[in-house]
């Protein structure tokens, strides 16, 4: 980690962007899947679960290859 630039940043903007809002959708989520359980409540609750945590990923890692991973020349 040590060869990580700014990792405490990266780790901190990581747990803020994207496990605070997969534990929400999560959280919200399961209320519904546990009422009902079908099939698509489960394919719902797993394609927002991943969707939220890829799309949140990818946000993260922009900002922090954009902000504070820069290469200059």
């Amino acid at each position: 980690m040590k060869q990580i630039p700014h990792w405490q940043w990266l780790m901190f903007g990581y747990f803020v962007l994207v496990a605070v809002p997969v534990y929400t959708v999560h959280i919200l989520l399961k209320k519904r899947t546990l009422a009902n359980r079908t099939a698509l409540n489960l394919v719902i609750y797993f394609g927002a679960v991943i969707g939220t945590a890829f799309l949140m990923h990818a946000i993260t890692m922009w900002l922090y290859f954009t902000f504070f991973f820069r290469v200059s020349n």
